[in-house]
């Protein structure tokens, strides 16, 4: 009798993991480069700090309001039809960034870019619940979240070279190009269901499957009422809250901190800029496998998620308390690394309970708290902006960011990543 010959999983769920790397590392390289454009910028359209501040609350304002429903949509035609309009319209807006001859132009546009990317990372991780099992999606939103780091830490530094080589203005359409390029490959290699994906084999579907939930059918209606009274729904939604505020610092003002705090120059403010989202982008990578190997340790995933969103919070404010005191901007820029990348460990462990909440409805859930995250960030580079003239100091930012981090850490210890609306 011939014996059963094991056939090897494929590996297919990796390739889609680097497809949703990439994605991030996109979205990030073109929120981000801006900010650093941002001296130009002002200068040649005669705009002032709040006029500017405007500008980039104009991108939060039009995300939030949009991120609910871009969110639903995901669930309800799919992740990869969303994410093909979603890839397309930002790349075009980033590119149209380069065009504004006028403050009002420049507003218009950054509203439509953050409608066109409204619902982004809802989809992509709604992508990742079908693509991975439940013991590994901590991980596999760590890596997600690792490539959004990873584009605003480079963006600096690549958005001066760009800017040193072209101009401002030609660096958006260099920038938006890169996204063109991968909504092709989303076009013709990505699916939504591994079961249609001609490269997946039954071992790694079987793989996948373990925790998995189908996606809704088309009588099934979100239940708003109740994911927005569940109290575990409330506390993740106040914990991205907390971390909204301190993040969108590290995106929009930041260079400008370095040149007024300590007058470097705008190479030196790019260089120094990336370091904390570099910080940001392994802090994303670790968290995800710290919760996961402590969930494989004690075998309690309400211990592993909830260390690491507790641990990440309390860090991340120490840092921000930290760069108060400093009289360097190397001083500051590690302080600063230390509070993004502490923070940031709590980022995919959060992700990945807001998946898991919404159980079908995950995209739906996922854009429900990152609305959360929205709200501060519609208000922070105003209310930044506000105190920096008030004080004559961003140090005062820092003292908010860091309150309310500690908010977040102490809302984690009542978090249940147990829990879903589907229970």
């Amino acid at each position: 009798m011939t014996p059963a010959v094991e056939v090897r999983p494929t590996r297919v769920r990796y390739a889609v993991l680097a497809m949703v790397f990439s994605a991030a590392f996109i979205t990030y390289l073109d929120r981000v480069a801006i900010s650093v454009a941002a001296p130009l910028m002002q200068s040649d359209l005669h705009l002032t700090q709040i006029q500017f501040g405007w500008a980039f609350t104009a991108f939060y304002l039009a995300y939030g309001v949009l991120e609910m429903p871009s969110a639903w949509l995901g669930d309800r035609w799919g992740q990869r039809r969303m994410l093909i309009r979603i890839v397309c319209c930002w790349s075009l807006f980033t590119i149209l960034t380069g065009t504004v001859r006028s403050y009002g132009a420049l507003l218009i546009t950054r509203t439509a870019f953050g409608a066109a990317e409204a619902g982004a990372f809802p989809t992509l991780s709604r992508a990742l619940s079908r693509w991975f099992p439940v013991a590994e999606r901590s991980r596999a939103n760590g890596v997600m979240w690792t490539g959004a780091r990873a584009g605003g830490a480079l963006a600096p530094a690549l958005a001066v070279m760009l800017i040193a080589a072209a101009g401002w203005r030609w660096s958006f359409a260099v920038l938006g190009a890169i996204g063109v390029a991968w909504v092709l490959v989303c076009v013709f290699w990505y699916r939504d269901d591994p079961a249609d994906h001609g490269g997946v084999n039954r071992a790694e579907l079987e793989i996948v499957r373990v925790g998995s939930t189908p996606p809704p059918n088309e009588s099934q209606r979100v239940p708003w009422a109740r994911m927005v009274s569940d109290p575990n729904m409330l506390r993740l939604f106040t914990a991205y809250f907390a971390s909204g505020f301190g993040f969108q610092f590290f995106v929009t003002w930041m260079p400008t901190y370095f040149t007024r705090e300590f007058g470097t120059s705008l190479t030196k403010s790019g260089f120094y800029s990336g370091l904390p989202l570099a910080a940001g982008a392994v802090g994303c990578f670790l968290g995800g496998l710290i919760a996961d190997a402590i969930t494989r340790r004690t075998g309690s995933l309400v211990l592993g998620r909830r260390t690491v969103g507790c641990g990440g919070f309390f860090l991340g404010a120490a840092g921000y308390l930290a760069a108060i005191s400093m009289h360097s901007p190397e001083a500051a820029a590690g302080c600063l690394a230390l509070a993004s990348g502490s923070h940031d460990l709590m980022l995919p462990v959060l992700w990945a309970t807001c998946t898991d909440a919404g159980g079908k409805f995950g995209g739906s859930s996922s854009g429900f708290i990152n609305f959360a995250s929205c709200i501060s960030g519609v208000a922070a580079p105003l209310v930044a902006a506000r105190l920096e003239q008030i004080f004559g100091s961003f140090n005062s930012v820092f003292y908010v960011a860091a309150g309310l981090y500690v908010m977040g850490g102490i809302t984690w210890l009542f978090i249940d990543p147990r829990k879903s609306i589907d229970s």
